[in-house]
């Protein structure tokens, strides 16, 4: 009796060892697909829809038929289209929706990847599988409603199959199986986008190197032949499927405008490890050379760890065969640039599993597995955050949209895009206001797209300007030129890679002749100062309009920026506009002698400037050595005062542009957000520091509202950088906190000097920190 229970006991402990680790890795399989969901899941509406998603969004309301015909047009056939119309029509056509198919495609290319990888190994495949989930690039575009993580997905797709299969030849078992994955992942993926042959290509390359090295070890066998039919018939069958749009296909990729740029390999090499590792975050991590190092050694070091092993040989070949298929195609045809680096998504995850193969080397290749997750972890929070809360990582049109809803006058604003192609994804956000998009053709017909301009804005006082691909839709500024030779620029920002302006056309100017006039150098004059009516008065998220008048005594040989600037009674740039004259479009070194230039310029006063009298001045400089020319009273010359008046509705906070936004009570105000830069620097804020420079701080608060009883009339702050302390009013002294009224915002201007002790300013107030971002060096 007791022999079969001594019998028994080690088979069940036998059986306990080897399901445990099974059951452990689909346990880890399971977290890090969970992991996987929440990352590109999460926040999946944060950030605004940019054109191509627009262009996404109106295309899947159209029918069938018409997303084929449309996408004839276009450079993407309609596959992608198509999935993303059923799956609409179950979902809905909000952002999170429309986004909510490749957030979905991302968690199953996961899975795919550990697939892929546990044919090595279950680490490997587990690995792999962590580093696509956490992965910059692959987050992104998981994010993003368009074709991309299809892509991606269905190249993964094909290289399962094509290992599936090359395994099932070496060992003689039927290949039906994964030869109908390939060739299903074949047609789709040639149905989504067109680079996906460059797959195909690198899948095939590895088949014949697999069936080279099977001949070489059996020279006599048979079943060579048969094999390679199979897969020959295979592609043949892909083709076919994809046969219909074949023509279509072929005249799109031959004919479409290249937009690419030629790069050296060393600027290649290193854009491409920098997307891999990182996607299109715009502001890396400083040193960057160390991590691009890690991002091109490790693939290596995996590649040779696998190429060493006979047994692993074949997938070494297949992965890095598909990482460098498409980094050769964007070589060969030069698209190392912003618009085209997304197509390194089909070479990611072949990227995520040779990296995962580097620890290959090492005695114990899971403390190395362990290593590179914590190190993946490491550039998932240095590069994922920024995805998440970043209002600019993608085109922020529906920011843009927020602000014009809250400050534009619908009976005297027009929304100008120049380039037509952004008149989708406005049409998602479009506040209500009436829309111009120009030009209307290609090339731009000059003539008639400034007839256009002239027709829209005969009745219009406001232009909110979105500039866009300018480079194709309107190569020679034409809109921009007409808008700034007849109307005021004013506020202008970067909200991703939309240029938004706002442009101010006044009903009157009166203009006050100055004489004596006023001389810059030695040959420019200043001949008059023209402003609206009434134009010392101008309520604060407003534009201060100056319209000079130029002269010049003899030809000029340098080309000289105009800068106005609006000053408080500390001398602190409250507002500025530099340009050269008319917006660029009538430089100095072309101006004709004697004959007036008219310049237009638009001071935007930022909103929660505190109300009060200020002073304008203008100055003359070299951009190249920022010289100004002298005046007669040093450098300047005064154009008046202006007042500056509370709006009559205060602007909500969340549309008002502050660099750094921080939303968080600090005493008895909220602080919305602060800027901080070397001073004279606002627009490079990355400018490193140098003791002795001064720092120049800008703080936007906002008063509660209703204001609380024991509302302070007098609060202050205290900003340490180093030994340095300033202590002063929360808006600076000509607006203390007793004048404020319910919901006012107030913006201070502030100066510290850098004693190179330390970079990281703390401000202070009735006892709450906050510690402000680290300054550049």
């Amino acid at each position: 009796m007791s022999r079969p229970a001594l019998t028994r006991r080690p088979l069940a402990a036998a059986r306990l060892s080897v399901g445990q680790p099974a059951r452990l890795a689909h346990l880890a399989l399971a977290g890090i697909l969970i992991l996987a969901a929440g990352l590109r899941f999460y926040r999946l509406d944060g950030s605004s829809l940019w054109s191509d998603e627009g262009n996404t969004w109106a295309l899947v309301q159209r029918s069938w038929s018409q997303i084929a015909r449309d996408a004839a047009l276009d450079i993407h056939p309609p596959g992608y289209y198509w999935l993303l119309k059923g799956w609409t029509g179950l979902f809905g056509l909000e952002a999170a929706a429309l986004r909510s198919l490749s957030a979905l495609l991302g968690v199953g290319l996961t899975g795919v990847v550990y697939a892929i990888g546990a044919r090595r190994s279950v680490s490997l495949g587990l690995a792999a599988a962590l580093l696509v989930a956490l992965n910059p690039l692959q987050v992104y575009y998981s994010q993003e409603a368009r074709m991309y993580m299809l892509l991606a997905l269905l190249g993964a797709g094909l290289f399962w199959a094509l290992g599936v299969w090359l395994n099932r030849e070496g060992s003689g078992a039927p290949v039906l199986g994964p030869a109908l994955g390939y060739i299903l992942c074949g047609i789709l993926g040639l149905w989504t986008h067109y680079t996906f042959p460059i797959l195909l290509l690198a899948g095939g390359l590895a088949y014949l190197w697999r069936g080279q090295s099977l001949l070489r070890r059996q020279p006599n066998s048979p079943q060579a032949p048969r094999r390679l039919l199979t897969f020959v018939l295979a592609n043949v069958a892909i083709l076919l499927g994809f046969a219909p749009w074949l023509p279509t296909a072929v005249e799109r990729v031959l004919n479409w405008p290249k937009g690419g740029v030629a790069v050296s390999m060393h600027e290649g090499l290193a854009l491409a490890l920098r997307t891999l590792a990182f996607g299109p975050l715009r502001t890396l991590p400083d040193p960057l050379w160390p991590w691009l190092l890690i991002a091109g050694l490790l693939p290596l070091l995996g590649l040779a760890a696998l190429l060493r092993a006979p047994h692993s040989r074949p997938l070494g070949v297949a992965w890095g065969l598909w990482l460098l298929a498409p980094v050769g195609l964007m070589f060969a045809l030069g698209l190392f640039s912003d618009a085209f680096l997304k197509f390194l998504l089909a070479a990611s995850p072949a990227w995520a599993l040779l990296v995962a193969a580097a620890p290959g080397w090492l005695p114990r290749p899971a403390a190395g597995h362990l290593a590179l997750l914590a190190s993946g972890a490491a550039l998932a929070l240095v590069a994922l955050p920024a995805y998440y809360t970043g209002p600019t990582v993608r085109d922020n049109y529906a920011g843009v949209a927020r602000y014009i809803a809250a400050v534009a006058d619908p009976a005297a604003a027009l929304v100008v895009l120049d380039a037509p192609g952004q008149a989708d994804v406005w049409s998602y956000y479009n506040p209500g206001l009436p829309v111009l998009a120009l030009p209307r053709e290609r090339p731009p017909d000059p003539t008639a797209t400034e007839a256009a301009l002239a027709e829209a804005l005969a009745d219009r006082r406001e232009v909110y300007a979105l500039f866009w691909a300018t480079d194709e839709a309107d190569p020679n500024r034409i809109v921009e030129s007409w808008l700034d030779r007849n109307a005021f620029r004013g506020l202008e920002s970067w909200q991703g890679n939309v240029r938004f302006v706002v442009y101010s056309l006044p009903n009157r100017l009166v203009c006050r002749e100055l004489a004596p006039a006023p001389t810059f150098g030695d040959a420019i004059a200043l001949l008059a100062h023209c402003q609206p009516d009434f134009p010392e008065t101008v309520a604060a998220g407003q534009q201060a309009l100056a319209a000079l008048r130029w002269q010049s005594a003899a030809p000029l040989a340098q080309r000289y920026k105009v800068s106005v600037q609006m000053l408080d009674a500390a001398n602190q740039v409250i507002a500025q506009h530099d340009a050269e004259p008319a917006g660029g479009s009538q430089p100095t070194d072309a101006w004709t002698p004697g004959e007036p230039v008219v310049d237009n310029h638009g001071l935007y006063i930022p909103p929660g400037t505190p109300p009060g009298r200020y002073r304008l001045i203008v100055a003359l400089y070299d951009e190249a050595t920022g010289a100004r020319l002298p005046t007669p009273d040093g450098d300047t010359v005064a154009l008046g005062e202006i007042e500056v008046v509370r709006p009559a509705q205060p602007l909500p906070a969340t549309v008002v542009p502050i660099r750094v936004r921080v939303e968080q009570p600090l005493g008895p105000a909220t602080l919305v957000g602060y800027d901080i830069h070397r001073k004279g620097f606002s627009h490079a804020p990355e400018t490193p520091l140098q003791p002795g420079d001064l720092v120049h701080v800008t703080l936007l608060w906002q008063a509660p509202a209703p204001l609380p009883p024991d509302w302070p009339t007098a609060a202050a702050f205290t900003l340490r950088l180093g030994d340095q302390t300033l202590t002063a009013p929360l808006a600076g002294p000509g607006f203390p906190t007793g004048a404020w009224q319910a919901g006012d915002l107030a913006r201070g201007e502030f100066d510290i000097p850098f004693d190179g002790s330390d970079l990281t300013p703390e401000l202070t107030i009735a006892g709450d920190r906050l510690q402000l971002e680290r300054l550049p060096q």
